[in-house]
């Protein structure tokens, strides 16, 4: 299988990414979230005035194409210091158990690297086991748990990973 990745650094570029998120995040989520939960995150992180704030803000975006096919999507920015963040990591269905997902954390490891960063932290739902058993896989670290209220009646309850760069 013949793989790149895209950097998306316009407002019209980021479509694919919504595209992906309309049909991983119900079947992520679905089991872990209630059920009114999953449109109300949908639009506070999807909607195209959201991601294209993100932009200017310094939000980097990147599509994973898998033989052409855009089949995952990351996102992350400069967090604290020497500190990035990874805000989005989120692959087709279809492509999970392929390697694929180790091939999106290295890129963008590889990419906060070259950036400076000496570390890499994220959110994870302390529900979503098979996420939270990859970020293990692949050097990533609990360092704290936290619940934050999303609005809405909704909260984020996460734990906080972290991965050193070296």
């Amino acid at each position: 299988m013949k793989t790149s990745f895209v950097t998306l650094d316009t407002p019209e570029s980021l479509q694919v990414v919504r595209d992906i998120a309309d049909e991983v995040w119900p079947k992520t989520f679905a089991p872990i979230l209630p059920p009114e939960q999953i449109p109300y995150m949908m639009r506070m992180m999807y909607a195209p005035e959201v991601m294209e704030r993100e932009l200017r803000e310094g939000y980097h975006f990147a599509a994973l194409i898998v033989d052409d096919v855009p089949s995952g999507y990351v996102s992350w920015s400069p967090y604290h210091g020497d500190t990035a963040k990874l805000h989005k990591v989120y692959l087709l269905t279809s492509c999970h158990g392929k390697g694929f997902g180790r091939l999106m954390l290295d890129y963008v490891s590889d990419v906060c690297r070259a950036a400076g960063f000496k570390r890499l932290r994220l959110n994870v739902n302390k529900h979503n086991e098979r996420a939270i058993a990859v970020y293990r896989k692949n050097g990533f670290e609990t360092v704290e748990s936290v619940k934050n209220d999303i609005g809405g009646g909704f909260y984020m309850d996460d734990y906080v990973m972290e991965k050193r760069l070296g």
